[in-house]
């Protein structure tokens, strides 16, 4: 199976065939860029079906790959970007120090993928999260990020949302953009917009069980509102 004919499996219930043939490639000892990086993607592609139990750990496995990829062409787009996205993804099983002392790798990786393709959705929605977890840092958080940070990041919800909507006009019917896009109108007392917005996710049918726990969060939410 050729690289193209792989890549038309990702985004599909064929994932699962993809990922069969890169490893088959890489049990052959082919330690490309082209095949490490595609691994990062399908294993956080597979990830996303997984139940959250079992996902950190194919996290961590596509993550290992990503930065192999990296290694061996720190210009490569694809391998920067599914590096930053599943450092983004490890970070969320993270504690609070190891989460921030890792952010600094995180957001250099986002910022050179971006310098390369600044309007791909991926990439404006991770760094929209970034912004979103700088504006929710604590006080002793703040404190803390300044022992990693010669100046530590300063943003509000209102950036972080400005990525989430740009994201948002490409991708409407993204589940996990349209609840940081609530989460931002929450944090920010617009109660009406975060209804609407909760509303839209919740009109949308999970297809993975991270989508499914999307879903059920954004019900919760809107419970409250």
């Amino acid at each position: 199976m050729s690289f193209d004919e792989i890549d038309k499996t990702f985004g599909t219930k064929n994932r699962d065939q993809g990922y069969d043939m890169l490893k088959a490639r890489l049990d052959k000892g082919d330690r490309s860029v082209e095949v490490l990086w595609r691994l990062a993607q399908v294993i956080h592609e597979r990830s996303a079906c997984m139940p959250k139990a079992q996902r950190k750990a194919a996290i961590n496995d596509g993550l290992k790959f990503a930065e192999e990829a990296v290694q061996k062409d720190s210009n490569h787009f694809k391998a920067l970007k599914w590096n930053a996205v599943l450092i983004g993804q490890a970070t969320e099983y993270m504690p609070t120090k190891e989460k921030l002392e890792c952010s600094k790798k995180f957001k250099e990786l986002l910022d050179k993928s971006l310098a390369k393709e600044p309007k791909d959705t991926a990439l404006l929605h991770l760094r929209g999260r970034y912004k979103f977890s700088v504006a929710s840092l604590t006080w002793l958080e703040k404190k803390l990020a300044s022992t990693f940070y010669q100046q530590p990041p300063s943003h509000s919800y209102e950036e972080a949302n400005e990525d989430f909507l740009a994201a948002y006009k490409v991708n409407p019917k993204w589940m996990e953009n349209l609840f940081f896009i609530a989460k931002c109108y929450v944090a920010l007392k617009d109660k009406n917009n975060a209804r609407k917005y909760l509303t839209e996710l919740c009109d949308i049918e999970p297809y993975s069980d991270a989508e499914q726990e999307f879903l059920d969060d954004a019900k919760a939410m809107l419970s409250k509102l």
